[in-house]
Order: C-alpha cells, then structure tokens, then sequence
C-alpha cells in the first residue's frame, strides 16, 4: 500500500523564496541603490528577500520584493531570514546618518558604529556559510596624485566619506580572513530613484527651484547611474570571486558643476546658485561640505573585466537625461490612469 496523503501540516507553510533559483537578501532595499539593485534581481530570475526596519518602511518595498521586518543593529534577530537565502547584499545604514549637521568628530561616532554593524552582519553571516557582498564605495582607497583610484589604491585616509571605510574595511578583511565568503562592490555617486538625486536636485529644482551649489562648481566628481551600478551587484554574484574587490563608476569623470547644471537644464529648472563652502559649513558641517564635494576619479577596469561589467550610460551626459525622462514619465503616469485627467476612456 502506498504512504497515502502527509498528515496536514506536514509540508509545512508556502515559502516564497523556496526553489531553485538563487535567493538574496537586500538590506537597505528602499534607498536609491537599494531599489535598483532589487529590480536588477528580480528581473533576472533571482527570488528577493527585503529587510525593512518598520511597517513604513516595508509598505515601500520593490516589486515582488518579501519583505523582513528586522533592525540593521541586530542582524542575530532576522537570522532566519539570512538562513533562507544564498546571498547577502549589505546596503543600508541606519537613517539618521544620512541628514542632519555633521563635523569630524560626529562622522568619527558614525564610522564606529557602522563598523560595529558590519562586525556584526559579518559574523553571523560567516557562522551561516553565506555568501556576501557589502558596499564601501569609491572612497575606500586614496587618490593618487592625478586623483584616480583603483583596486590597487591604499585605503583611505579618511577624508569626507572616506573616515567610513578606513575603519570598516579591516573588520571586513579581518572577517574574510575567517571564512567570511565577501566580496565588495564599491560604486561612485550614485544617481537614480530615490535617495539623495531625487531628495536633493529633482524635487525642488520640480518646484521650480535653484538648487545651490557649494562652490565654484569646479570639484572633480565621478558618478554611475542607478542601474548600471545594480547590474555591478548581480554579476558580483554571478562572475565575482570571494575576497575580490570591485570599483563602478562610468566611462567619463566630470565636475560637480557640470552634472548638478545638466540635471537643472533637463528639469527645465533655474541654473544652479553657487554658495561659498565657507557660508555652507555653519549650516551642514565640515565634513558634510568635504563629503558632498570630493570624489575620486574611479577606475573600474577589473569589473569589466573580471565580472563582464559595462555600464549603458558611458558618462552623465547620457544618462541623466534618460533618468530624468523616466522620473517624469512616473509623475504623469497618474494623470492617465482611468478617470483622471483630460485624457477620455474607451467605452
């Protein structure tokens, strides 16, 4: 006689990320890369899971995204979540670091806790034989004398952003050393949905604004649209090698004055205002005014090659007007749907 049918229960609850495909967790999965590195994900195949710290949070998140609930400071209580995926991608920081005045010694105050977190994600992400892929950014390594950064760089000596990484990457090292299977993806500015583009230029420059701009405009920057830099993360799994490390950004460093001037021209907005640094620090803070304005040029020559990384957008010029297109598009959207505006419905 056969076994009959399982006592119910006995197969237990649906679970959403169950399968063959691969199965990530994303924290920071309703910031700007957080978006866009979901959607990258999940538009290849890959199941998602979300962490979000509230119910607010949760309500924001991506498309086919599961959501988490789960505070990033206690990564031992959502560890059942990290036991249901194969891969880890750590984006998020806790929300107050992201606004408010800041001088040296409050970034310092920042940079320890960061690093305690990681120490954290890391050791319980090492004692579940996961895999992990955790974001510094270009401001891990120090510019050489012509301002480029590479793999190769030394780590940083801790100016604007960079008092970040100085502290966190040795725990990171320190973990790999371990066991920990970690790769870090290190993107340039990143400019997209969300986050600080959309905070800080496109919403009130959409009010008809002058956004200012600290200083003369001149500041090397270096950035890498969205999406480009999401695409970096899913070959990170897919072709990266644990204990590597990968630099994005696009083809063509610029100036801040040059990419902050193409976002006003494509809104239709009002040039820029330049304000001098030193009427900006009593507002922002020092190290705020050093983190917004000062970027490394990034050489991302072993993404291309190692990981068969390219981005679409080659330079600013390319891709602000197509992210600003889309931003636009998504505000009209609404206006078309059945019943509101001009526009009439099929009977």
């Amino acid at each position: 006689m056969g076994a009959g049918p399982p006592e119910p229960g006995a197969l237990g609850m649906y679970d959403p990320v169950q399968g063959f495909a691969p199965a990530v967790l994303v924290t920071g999965a309703t910031g700007g890369i957080g978006r866009a590195v979901c959607r990258e994900l999940v538009t290849h195949g890959y199941r998602v899971l979300g962490l979000a710290r509230d119910d607010e949070a949760k309500a924001r998140m991506p498309y086919a995204v599961v959501p988490i609930l789960g505070e990033i400071r206690q990564p031992e209580r959502w560890v059942s979540a990290i036991r249901r995926v194969d891969v880890v991608i750590h984006l998020a920081i806790p929300s107050e670091f992201t606004s408010g005045k800041k001088e040296p010694s409050d970034a310092s105050r920042e940079a320890d806790e960061m690093t305690a977190i990681l120490d954290r994600l890391c050791t319980t992400v090492r004692r579940e034989k996961k895999r992990m892929i955790h974001t510094f950014g270009a401001l891990l390594y120090e510019p050489n004398r012509d301002g480029w950064v590479t793999e190769a760089s030394p780590i940083s000596s801790g100016r604007g952003y960079g008092i970040r990484h100085q502290k966190a990457y040795p725990v990171f090292a320190h973990h790999r050393k371990k066991g920990l299977q970690g790769i870090s993806v290190n993107p340039a500015f990143v400019y997209g949905p969300g986050g600080w583009f959309e905070r800080s230029l496109i919403e009130p420059m959409s009010r008809g604004q002058s956004v200012p701009l600290i200083g003369d405009g001149t500041q090397t920057m270096h950035y890498i649209e969205a999406m480009d830099a999401a695409a970096g993360y899913r070959l990170a799994i897919e072709n990266g090698l644990n204990g590597d490390d990968y630099l994005l950004a696009d083809d063509e460093p610029t100036t801040m004055g040059h990419f902050t001037q193409l976002v006003a021209r494509e809104m239709g907005a009002p040039a820029p205002t330049p304000v001098l640094e030193e009427d900006v620090i009593p507002l922002l803070g020092s190290w705020s005014v050093e983190a917004f304005t000062f970027c490394p040029k990034v050489d991302s020559t072993r993404a291309r090659e190692r990981l068969g990384w390219t981005p679409r957008y080659r330079a600013v010029d390319e891709g602000v007007p197509a992210v600003v297109r889309a931003w636009k598009r998504r505000r009209l959207a609404p206006l078309f749907e059945p019943g509101i505006g001009a526009v009439p419905r099929q009977q």
